[in-house]
């Protein structure tokens, strides 16, 4: 009986249904009392308000049993420390919260390297810093040649006020040849969010794109100039209850997006797109988690008239479909299914270099089946015609960029094993792809 990549997702979906294992600790003696200090060592770049305002615990306040734990995963998602501990204690009637940490080397200038699916190799030089003035605002910048010309920037400060108010900004400039529409294409792209939480786990904000571009090419563009200029606008709610960003075993990341792409006549684009981001992490058993996402995007238009060619998704590689070709796929509508089944067999150790900084390093094996289809009409939607893959693989556990993947992958249709190296969690790549 041939084993496919359906066959997995079936047998891991009524699997994560069956399973519900959980732990509990318990630190209720210290349940009621005051909390009369916060005790932090280990800061060196870090301003301290940047620990305290994100803890639950806070001075002249009753400690409530389980808080520890949760300061723990907040300070987590800070994205700041190669080790950190939290723990609560007694001290003459009194609680103290004991926090340590070890902080990641906040500025990193290097050779810049990347491999992507539509753009091939490209080499060039960079600069990372997690934690800009000690105020953990981050900043990134590449310039990147080979299989295309990058130059990108992006900056984005986490909480500058309110309840978490962020934003975030990226900068795109583009040559390159699009795989997904077969033409040249030179392209300038500005992205900005602008987000808050709702209470400790919801979030909302909005989004404004510009995008600019130009094809060497007639037909790959609305514009008979062969630019499309489209300004876009949009709306998102989410709810994050993850407890981990780095190597996540529990929680879910979910989001809903409305974009309008044409504003007020402005633009050669015009159509509305919705997008349903689900990610869930539940765990197994210990160092054991299954990882499940579906992403699926649907777009209003009618092709060539309201939205380009440029504008298409492209289902195949290692960021949508793995084992598949890229664009194996090609539509307006696309929808992304993935289950990981993930064992951190090393836990993220902490390395320190020349006595000073410091970083860590985990390693997961993975297996994992991807389902997914790209389309134009709603009678193309059928289950025959979406793309399956599946693989197994190394995830390695890293800061900055939180995850590289080494994979091997194939799909149903008989071809050779493939092996990929790609950066950052597949949830994360296959929202953010170019295109």
């Amino acid at each position: 009986m041939a084993f496919s990549a359906r066959s997995l997702f079936t047998i891991l979906f009524f699997h994560v249904l069956c399973v519900s294992i959980y732990a509990s600790g318990s630190d209720g003696a210290l349940n009621g009392q005051t909390i009369k200090e916060i005790r932090i060592s280990g800061l060196k770049w870090t301003k301290r308000y940047i620990i305290t305002r994100e803890l639950t615990s806070k001075v002249g306040e009753p400690y409530v049993a389980g808080n520890a734990q949760r300061d723990y995963e907040r300070l987590e998602t800070l994205g700041l420390f190669s080790y950190h501990k939290v723990e609560a204690f007694a001290e003459r009637d009194s609680v103290v919260i004991g926090i340590e940490v070890k902080e990641t080397f906040p500025h990193l200038p290097t050779l810049a390297f990347r491999i992507s699916d539509a753009d091939g190799v490209q080499a060039g030089a960079g600069f990372t810093s997690l934690n800009l003035k000690g105020q953990n605002i981050r900043f990134s910048g590449r310039f990147l040649l080979g299989g295309a010309t990058n130059v990108e920037a992006a900056i984005e400060d986490p909480w500058f006020a309110g309840n978490h108010l962020s934003y975030r900004v990226e900068f795109y400039q583009r040559d390159r040849g699009n795989e997904v529409a077969k033409f040249d294409e030179t392209s300038t792209e500005l992205y900005t969010t602008v987000g808050s939480y709702i209470g400790e786990r919801g979030r909302i904000g909005g989004r404004f794109s510009f995008q600019s571009v130009k094809s060497d090419t007639t037909g790959a563009t609305i514009s008979s100039t062969n630019r499309d200029n489209v300004p876009s606008i949009g709306f998102f709610v989410g709810y994050d209850n993850r407890n981990l960003w780095i190597n996540t075993t529990r929680g879910w990341w979910n989001e809903i997006e409305v974009m309008r792409s044409g504003i007020f006549g402005w633009g050669d684009a015009s159509f509305w797109k919705l997008t349903l981001d689900l990610r869930r992490y539940q765990p197994i058993v210990h160092n054991h988690t299954l990882a499940l996402f579906s992403l699926t995007t649907l777009t209003t238009g009618t092709a060539g008239v309201d939205y380009a060619p440029w504008q298409f998704y492209g289902l195949g590689g290692w960021n949508t479909i793995r084992g598949s070709d890229l664009s194996s796929r090609v539509g307006k509508n696309q929808m992304i299914n993935t289950l990981e089944y993930r064992w951190t067999f090393f836990e993220p150790y902490v390395l320190t270099f020349f006595g000073k900084f410091t970083a860590f390093i985990g390693l997961q094996a993975v297996v994992f089946a991807d389902l997914g289809h790209a389309w134009n009409e709603k009678d193309e939607f059928k289950l025959d015609n979406f793309l399956d893959g599946y693989g197994f693989g190394i995830n390695i556990l890293t800061p900055f960029s939180g995850m590289a993947r080494v994979h091997l992958a194939w799909n149903e249709a008989g071809k050779s094993i493939r092996v990929g190296i790609r950066g950052r969690e597949k949830a994360l790549t296959q929202r953010q792809r170019v295109r």
